[in-house]
């Protein structure tokens, strides 16, 4: 009976001394998986991201003072407005082995005195109306790139988009200091570049 008690202890011993080795076998898998799976995600670029040129248009709008009407509105003035419309045209290329969506972009321009401005969204739904205002922007934006847009594993995509940048000038742009586009992918980081 001794003899039985003492092999158990020794089985015992043994599974004990067995289990801070498992435990940091294991914890050393889980360290690789979680790295490996970090560098596969994060490190490589999903897209290969580019701009190939850029137009500018920029509207300097005056609207009048307000007459006619049963109401005279005494002491308003016309009134303008400079609005900005950077037409980027991009080429985007999938560089996964998925196929991946276009969810949205946006743009933000730091001007001269350090000051950043985001630009507003103009969605490829949005242009028809835009072109009705400034039919002159119809030539510009040429194969408009929307939200939802597919791109399959290896295709490249070439379009443009349009950003919106309210109240700023073209001498104001000109005289930026940098600016970068951001495209968003559903599901996945976004993708940057400069604009020129």
């Amino acid at each position: 009976m001794q003899a039985l008690n003492g092999v158990i202890l020794s089985c015992m011993a043994e599974s004990s001394d067995r289990s801070p080795v498992l435990a940091v076998v294991l914890a050393f898998i889980i360290m690789v998986a979680v790295a490996a799976t970090i560098y596969l995600f994060n490190h490589h670029k999903l897209t290969d991201l580019s701009v190939s040129k850029v137009d500018i248009f920029a509207p300097h709008t005056e609207f009048k003072a307000s007459q006619g009407g049963s109401v005279q509105m005494l002491g308003e003035s016309a009134q303008a407005e400079d609005d900005l419309y950077v037409v980027t045209h991009i080429n985007i290329t999938n560089k996964w082995k998925q196929r991946i969506f276009i969810s949205g972009w946006s743009a933000t321009v730091m001007f001269a005195d350090g000051s950043t401005l985001d630009s507003t969204l103009v969605a490829k739904s949005e242009l028809p109306r835009l072109e009705q205002i400034f039919p002159q922007i119809t030539s510009l934006a040429t194969d408009p790139i929307g939200d939802g847009d597919e791109l399959d594993p290896g295709v490249t995509k070439t379009g443009s988009i349009v950003l919106l940048f309210p109240n700023v000038t073209q001498d104001q742009w000109n005289k930026k200091r940098s600016a970068v586009l951001n495209i968003d992918l559903h599901e996945h980081v976004s993708q940057t570049v400069k604009l020129p």
